[in-house]
């Protein structure tokens, strides 16, 4: 049997404080990249790139809210604009339930959705004169005339 013997420690080297480096080799790799920018950006100005619409003319600067400015460049309607839609579509639903049947127990459930819906625009609305009154069987048809017609 023998006896492991323990390994000799190995000697420290250090490193070079300074690392060596080709710099003429880096300064022509960096202008080689350089070039290769400059071809790519001659190629996309040379194909049209930059002919953008309304180059030469004067920007025009938004003096809205900047939250209007975003939905209509989206062409989005702001919230309580969709909300006044929907409500419109909900009143015109109740008329016709009340023609066909005026006894039906879903008016009055689509009545309160409907008041509901009223009671967030009225939260929504930027101005009072956009705020709707609260529906009622009687109310119905003289609101809807007001607001839709």
């Amino acid at each position: 049997m023998s006896k492991s013997s323990p390994e000799p420690e190995r000697p420290h080297i250090p490193l070079p404080k300074q690392t060596l480096e080709d710099t003429a080799l880096l300064v022509t790799h960096e202008l080689n990249k350089k070039g290769w920018v400059d071809e790519a950006y001659e190629e996309f100005v040379n194909n049209g790139g930059m002919d953008l619409p309304g180059l030469g003319k004067p920007l025009i600067v938004p003096t809205d809210d900047i939250l209007t400015t975003i939905l209509k460049n989206a062409k989005v309607s702001p919230p309580w604009i969709m909300l006044r839609k929907e409500i419109g579509e909900n009143m015109s639903k109740l008329l016709e339930l009340c023609d066909k049947s005026p006894s039906d127990p879903e008016i009055e459930a689509l009545l309160a959705d409907t008041n509901q819906q009223i009671a967030e625009l009225n939260h929504q609305a930027p101005s009072l004169t956009l705020h709707r009154l609260k529906l009622t069987r009687s109310n119905l048809r003289e609101q809807y005339a007001r607001w839709y017609r």
